[in-house]
């Protein structure tokens, strides 16, 4: 499988995006694999461009393009040979400040992109990547993108700052902390539950259990009691039972699940 990143061209969706990732399964050895896969965080636009497959194993969703909101726990995928998947990674805010879509009604599911953009739309970019390449794909989705772009939202500035916060502290950080006197935590909650889509509180946790599990694929010696004694958890017991909350699996028993595409997507979402 490879994967690769590509930088935003239009700097009008700097705001917005955070980068694009192209997953290609041309060379997977097999028909189909299942895979368990961590939450990565942050609302994603995904076309599908290569083999047909809905390797979201979901009735409601086509093969096409979707809208992925935030996953609060892993969930199983099963990419096919010869499948390619072109993602915009939205900035956890991006999607609301962009098109005023709160991933909140979308939460661990997706919604087909084709009802936003139209499916004219949605089958002239899949074929554009497919036959003139990701570059040209780039230029009609972010051209896509901007002309649908909802000029009345306001982003909030203050908010969004402090959602970078947290980001960059990967979720070891305290709200009260960080607001201001005058902010109470109850408009926070209210900002996160319709920009982001979830609560504060869980955002903070998938955070950290993300970048725990980047660190688990990144370092292939780490121990499980490095994560715990690095101002994560308070001991392996509150380890262990955040790990379950996420992965319906002990530290122990995941190990062996451990795959390339989980190491792909986590890359892709630094």
């Amino acid at each position: 499988m490879n994967n690769t990143l590509n930088n935003i061209q239009n700097q009008q969706l700097r705001p917005y995006i955070k980068h694009y990732f192209v997953l290609d399964f041309s060379s997977l050895p097999q028909e189909s694999i299942e895979h368990k896969v961590p939450p990565t965080g942050f609302p994603v636009l995904q076309f599908h461009f290569g083999e047909n497959t809905n390797y979201y194993r979901h009735k409601h969703f086509t093969n096409q393009s979707l809208f992925i909101g935030q996953c609060s726990r892993h969930i199983l995928l099963y990419p096919i040979r010869g499948m390619k998947l072109f993602g915009v990674n939205f900035k956890p805010y991006g999607l609301y400040n962009l098109f005023g879509l709160s991933p909140y009604s979308f939460m661990n599911s997706g919604i087909e992109s084709s009802l936003f953009f139209g499916e004219e739309n949605i089958n002239r970019i899949s074929q554009t990547l497919k036959t003139d390449g990701i570059e040209k794909g780039i230029a009609e989705i972010e051209a896509l993108l901007l002309a649908y772009q909802n000029k009345s939202v306001k982003p909030q500035p203050y908010f969004d700052g402090l959602v970078d916060k947290m980001e960059t502290q990967n979720g070891l950080i305290n709200q009260q902390d960080i607001l201001d006197k005058n902010v109470s935590v109850r408009t926070l909650q209210r900002y996160f539950k319709e920009v982001i889509g979830i609560s504060p509180k869980l955002f903070c946790q998938i955070l950290r259990h993300k970048y725990i599990m980047e660190l688990l694929y990144e370092n292939q010696e780490i121990k499980w009691s490095d994560m715990q004694l690095n101002g994560f958890y308070y001991d392996f017991a509150h380890f262990s039972k955040d790990f379950i909350h996420f992965s319906g699996l002990t530290p122990k028993k995941y190990l062996p699940l451990k795959n390339n595409f989980a190491a792909a997507l986590l890359k892709a979402k630094q």
